[in-house]
């Protein structure tokens, strides 16, 4: 064998030892902030899922889920106050304040583990202090998510944001398997509330262990936002760009942007052909204007599209399932609360294969969403006597609306995301955040308003549908 034949090999294995290197590095990177997401609303999802057995112990007893949810909404307080202080110019130490959070987070869910069906005493009636505390500072993680963790993965490639949404699909998954495990929801029974209990006798392990593993998850998303933010490993590969990831994808995202530089040149290739020199300037800079005139409304119409699919999928869609769900029986409101579960990360997930940067692909998805949306709203305003309501196909239309929703809601969030932080600059996942977050807390607020001040959606009052 010749000498040069031997050095191409021993290239050529130096090569794939690199690039094996670096992709190791990156699916490290990809597990780290998988981890990270998981922490945003794996508290209050955990501690929601856990109603059934919590209603039985706490003093509140059916009223707990209305204590909760005002304790959860009173959390936004909190991203409120630092919007407030990032606008007036007061910047914060960004990853100090997600140390915080996450270590109040755990002292918070690991309280529960000793204390979760301990009451107080506050003006002569029990209440369920510690629990609604814990579910404060859980909520607070959640309420930040939007506008401090999202942020923080600004000088990280875009890729690892899909790494981030499926993490925070997975803290709806996690605890719901543990509930699964545990029996709750099992042999399960309800009334007029809505509310669904369960003997404590039924499950196989008690609440402490339930909050235990919660526990020890966000000591696991605590310790891997301390690799991200202070390993040298990570620092050093956290821009590096997978060169297959847009090559991979069916439909790519760098097409937008590229989309509009070839409309630029090409205007001002033609215009050069026939104007004068004096006048090529001019038509110049009136092509790039016009070109960032449409950029910035495209940005706004897609500001404007996640806000609205969080208003619905965060806030208003979650408060009407119940309406739109029991009618048909538990069965039907428990697969489509589960299966919404496990189709976010999963749709999250497809995004490293596929993410749409067309406006008008991203309109179709909005449509489907908008028919699948006003079905079940429409669903929830006929309740308790909806279409098809003895029927299977009843049943499995709602519950396939329902998956629907959840699926294509959480791609179209993901893709809009990603598309914004490609075309803007990386700060730009602060004001997404706002957004985001905005809509998500008029969404529950509208619907809590409707729900309880109006005779739109009226309950059900029967277990078997």
């Amino acid at each position: 064998m010749k000498r040069s034949e031997i050095c191409t090999m021993r290239d050529n294995l130096q090569v794939d030892h690199y690039l094996g290197h670096v992709k190791c590095g990156r699916a490290v990177i990809h597990l780290l902030v998988i981890l990270f997401g998981v922490s945003t609303w794996i508290g209050v999802n955990g501690i929601f899922i856990e109603l059934p057995l919590l209603v039985n112990i706490a003093p509140e007893g059916w009223n707990l889920p209305a204590y909760i949810v005002i304790v959860a909404q009173s959390a936004n307080v909190g991203p409120a106050i630092y919007t407030f202080l990032r606008k007036n110019k007061r910047e914060l130490n960004e990853s100090l304040c997600i140390l915080c959070l996450l270590s109040l987070q755990i002292l918070a869910m690991g309280l529960l583990i000793f204390f979760y069906d301990k009451t107080t005493v506050i003006g002569g009636e029990k209440h369920s202090l510690i629990l609604l505390v814990s579910v404060f500072f859980n909520a607070l993680v959640g309420c930040f998510s939007s506008v401090l963790f999202m942020p923080y993965l600004r000088d990280f490639d875009d890729i690892y944001i899909v790494s981030y949404f499926i993490g925070e699909g997975l803290s709806g998954v996690l605890p719901s398997i543990v509930a699964l495990i545990q029996g709750v929801g099992e042999r399960s029974e309800c009334n007029a509330t809505e509310t669904i209990s369960l003997d404590t006798s039924q499950v196989k392990f008690s609440g402490q262990y339930y909050f235990l593993f919660l526990t020890l998850v966000l000591i696991l998303s605590l310790i891997a936002f301390i690799i991200l933010q202070y390993s040298s490993f990570v620092q050093n590969r956290k821009n590096s760009r997978d060169p297959n990831f847009f090559a991979q994808s069916k439909i790519q995202l760098v097409d937008y942007k590229q989309h509009n530089e070839l409309d630029i040149s090409s205007n001002i290739w033609y215009i050069d052909q026939i104007l004068p020199k004096s006048e090529k300037e001019e038509a110049n800079c009136s092509s790039l204007k016009e070109a960032n005139n449409l950029c910035v409304l495209r940005k706004s119409y897609l500001y404007i599209l996640i806000g609205i699919c969080c208003f619905f999928n965060n806030g208003f869609f979650p408060s009407i399932q119940s309406y739109s769900c029991l009618p048909y029986g538990h069965l039907a409101y428990q697969l489509s609360i589960t299966c919404g579960q496990f189709v976010n990360p999963l749709a999250c997930f497809l995004t490293f294969w596929i993410i749409v940067s067309n406006i008008k692909i991203i309109n179709c998805l909005s449509l489907i969403c908008l028919i699948t949306g006003c079905y079940v709203i429409c669903i929830a305003l006929l309740s308790p006597a909806p279409p098809l309501q003895r029927s299977i196909i009843g049943v499995g239309l709602i519950v396939l609306s329902w998956i629907i929703l959840s699926a294509v809601i959480s791609y179209l969030k993901l893709v809009i995301v990603s598309l914004l932080k490609y075309i803007s600059s990386s700060k730009a996942l602060f004001d997404i955040g706002i957004v985001m977050q905005a809509g998500s807390a008029s969404g529950a607020i509208i619907s809590f308003i409707l729900i309880n001040f109006t005779n739109f959606f009226k309950m059900y009052d029967s277990c078997s549908g």
